[in-house]
């Protein structure tokens, strides 16, 4: 197993993982290395991002991908879907009109200030 760890002497640092991290969609978690003052050495979050759904829209046509991805995350849908719009953008290489870039702007911000981030 490949050792990640980054503090020098990680066998003299207590562990504390906080497992699953449930914010995210598909599997996280958080580790912090502690000394025996509480003094943090090290601090990972391990999210797996592979997780396989390219293979949902495979040979599909574009026009339906976002419609399809942003079902994948119930936490994150908006972001699925114009990150999906801005790909088929660039596969048909058009430059969509400001007033369309402004909206997508609009949906994104309104839904980031709705959960507070």
């Amino acid at each position: 197993m490949l050792n990640l760890e980054t503090a020098e002497t990680p066998q003299k640092l207590r562990r504390i993982a906080i497992d699953p991290v449930t914010r995210v969609e598909g599997h996280g978690k958080v580790t912090i290395l502690l000394d025996e003052e509480n003094r943090v050495h090290q601090v990972r979050l391990h999210i797996v991002e592979f997780r396989g759904f390219e293979a949902f829209i495979e040979g599909r046509p574009y026009w339906e991908v976002p419609v399809t991805v942003q079902r994948l995350c119930g936490i994150c849908p908006v972001s699925h879907t114009l990150a999906s719009a801005k790909a088929g953008d660039a596969l048909m290489a058009v430059n969509i009109p400001p007033a369309a870039d402004k909206l997508r702007r609009t949906a994104f911000h309104a839904l980031s200030a709705s959960q507070g981030t």
